[in-house]
């Protein structure tokens, strides 16, 4: 069993100095929280780089070693990476370090970089062959997705039930290779090419006897015409599986081109919002220059109200002062000094009963009430303080954008929006390839059996008139293609046995993460492992939703793990990004089920530290955080 017990990054992607996970020796579930860019993906491609010397982007495509170096180290002219896992396989510990440092400086493309890695066994450093002897049996690449895997990835095993797949034939290879099939199937191959020498001896010797070298020279030139039909059709095939894997690649191509285009929109939405932010800032910053302007003001507000009010009084007593003045005008003229009109004996009396109970005129001078409201003012500070609370909004959020655009202006910088339309053509021209190979396969299949009937029928002719030399050889032949056939039909029994065990196994964590526990009886495998969902009724759900297939794809995995000869860590980014809240929840509390060691990098939004504590309980071993310290910076902290 291999298990990873210590992972060290040292310039490799966001990790501008060397940071350390260090994995619990006890089953159960690590968890690696972090958010959009801070390194997730490059955790998983750092374990994956140690082990195969490459790492993968946007559809399972290999990244430029140029790519990989840190951006902030880079822009000092420091170039080149390190990364250190060390594991225990079988008991035994090992180290593997694997550096790629440039050759030439600045270093531009892959060809700038030398790669070295060193595999310490216990205390014994291997040699290059026996590294990668090592290597190769403790953890095979063809197998490696069934341990390191993203979203992304897992949507690849929906082409097990896709009839006409051209990746699906490729996943049922791999799920046999994890499964120790190709080695019976070695075996039984070996058995037919004893079988084939058989009948070339048996050919040549019948040649040699004058009543059967024109049957011997037929049985020769028909094995030799097999032989053609069936290197011809190997070549097909060889050259078909190339085609696919353009295909597949020019389609990840095409994807990424479509992926770059929605990278580029969200750079220039990023940038748009920073430069919304910045004039919003910019006005904001306006404003509270203005309403400072006048905040001083405010230190008057006091002293200018009692002066206001003090005038206010002063005024009501001259205009006491008019009143009083024009009334007794009024009485030595005997008319309104206002409207001139003469006073009446009623009138004048009144008048002059006013101005007796009048109080004495005062001197209080000129009054200054209008000056003084020219200086009434408000408290402003509580909207200078909402202003500059803005205006630093505002300026985050700008910031928040900028670095957003600089992330995405990153991922785009090895895009190549020209050569759309030139992959669409290729892509165009490999389908047409991969159509005339299939053809040509099954043309060649055809001419193998005519063959073998020809080659059954000259044999069945010798039977009757060979010499007794003769017989022993057609004995041998008799007995090796009796094996074959028994291997045959052991390597048939075994591969069903097989699914009959992974079916189990992925039915049992399929509803541990199914939501739909009352409705869904189980899973039911096919020819090649992949899975329908049966009903309670007993029939296959045939509308399956995308959060449905990821499900039984992360069952699939861990049924994988259950019944394979090799087991490992799996080592899963982000794979919730199809399943709700239940779903999620459902197989967070199910993943100590998939695997001894599990290494979940996920964003905190997604699972939550209390839900995951809640939900794995004991079976959580240890939690790290991913921390952003700038746009092209993490470190890496244990969460204790």
């Amino acid at each position: 069993m291999l298990r990873l017990t210590r992972l060290e990054v040292d310039g490799f992607g966001p990790f501008a100095d060397r940071q350390v996970i260090d994995f619990p020796k006890e089953p159960g579930v690590t968890v690696v929280y972090g958010e959009n860019m801070r390194g997730k993906t490059t955790l998983l491609n750092a374990i994956r780089y140690a082990f195969f010397g490459y790492a993968l982007g946007r559809g399972s495509r290999e990244r430029k070693l140029h790519s990989l170096s840190n951006r902030e180290r880079a822009s000092r002219g420091e170039y080149g990476f390190s990364v250190s896992l060390s594991f225990e396989f079988d008991g035994e510990p090992y180290e593997l370090v694997r550096e790629c440092a440039p050759k030439v400086e600045p270093p531009e493309r892959d060809s700038d970089y030398s790669q070295d890695a060193m595999l310490r066994r216990g205390q014994q450093v291997l040699g290059p062959q026996e590294r990668d002897s090592a290597l190769a049996r403790i953890f095979p690449k063809e197998i490696s997705r069934f341990f390191l895997f993203d979203g992304e990835l897992l949507q690849e095993y929906e082409e097990l039930v896709i009839a006409e797949s051209d990746v699906g034939p490729e996943i049922s290879a791999a799920i046999e290779r994890i499964l120790g099939v190709p080695i019976l199937k070695a075996a039984r191959r070996h058995l037919a090419e004893l079988a084939e020498d058989a009948d070339q001896q048996a050919a040549r010797e019948a040649s040699r006897h004058s009543e059967t070298v024109g049957l011997g020279n037929a049985l020769n030139q028909a094995i030799e015409q097999r032989a053609a039909h069936v290197a011809e059709q190997k070549r097909k095939q060889e050259e078909l599986e190339t085609l696919v894997r353009m295909r597949t690649e020019l389609e990840a191509q095409l994807s990424a081109d479509r992926r770059y285009a929605e990278i580029l929109e969200r750079r220039d939405a990023a940038l748009k919002l920073a430069e919304t932010a910045k004039d919003r800032k910019e006005k904001l910053a306006s404003e509270i220059r203005t309403a400072m302007r006048d905040a001083w003001r405010a230190l008057l507000k006091e002293p200018i109200q009692k002066a206001l009010e003090e005038a206010q009084g002063a005024l009501e007593t001259e205009l006491q002062n008019l009143r009083a003045s024009l009334r007794r005008a009024a009485l030595e003229s005997g008319e309104c000094a206002i409207c001139f009109q003469a006073l009446d004996p009623a009138a004048r009396e009144k008048v002059a009963s006013a101005v007796e109970s009048a109080p004495p005129a005062q001197d209080i001078g000129r009054v200054k009430s209008r000056d003084l409201a020219g200086l009434r003012v408000s408290d402003n500070s509580g909207e200078i303080r909402q202003l500059i609370r803005q205006h630093g909004e505002a300026a985050v959020e700008e910031k928040t954008a900028r670095d957003q655009a600089s992330d995405h202006e990153a991922m785009l910088k090895d895009a190549d929006p020209g050569s759309i339309r030139s992959t669409q053509a290729t892509h165009h021209e490999v389908s047409e390839r991969i159509a005339f190979a299939r053809q040509a396969i099954e043309d060649e299949g055809a001419k193998i059996a005519q063959q073998d009937t020809n080659i059954e029928r000259l044999r069945q002719k010798l039977k009757q008139t060979s010499p007794g030399d003769l017989a022993a050889i057609e004995r041998r032949i008799e007995l090796l293609r009796s094996a074959e056939d028994v291997f045959h039909q052991s390597i048939e029994a075994y591969k069903s046995n097989l699914r009959t065990r992974v079916e189990a196994s992925a039915t049992d964590l399929f509803l541990a993460m199914t939501t739909e526990t009352t409705d869904y009886a189980g899973l039911r495998i096919n020819e090649d492992y992949g899975f329908a969902i049966m009903h309670q009724d007993g029939q296959a759900e045939e509308a399956r939703s995308a959060g449905a297939e990821h499900v039984v794809a992360l069952a699939l995995m861990g049924a994988l793990q259950k019944n394979a000869p090799l087991r490992g860590p799996i080592v899963m980014d982000s794979p919730f990004g199809r399943l709700d809240e239940e779903h999620t929840s459902n197989v967070v509390g199910a993943l100590h089920k998939m695997a001894e060691q599990v290494v979940l990098l996920v964003y905190e939004s997604e699972v939550g530290r209390d839900r995951a504590r809640r939900l794995l309980g004991g079976r959580l071993k240890a939690e790290y955080e991913l921390e952003r310290v700038n746009s092209r910076r993490t470190n890496i902290r244990k969460i204790q």
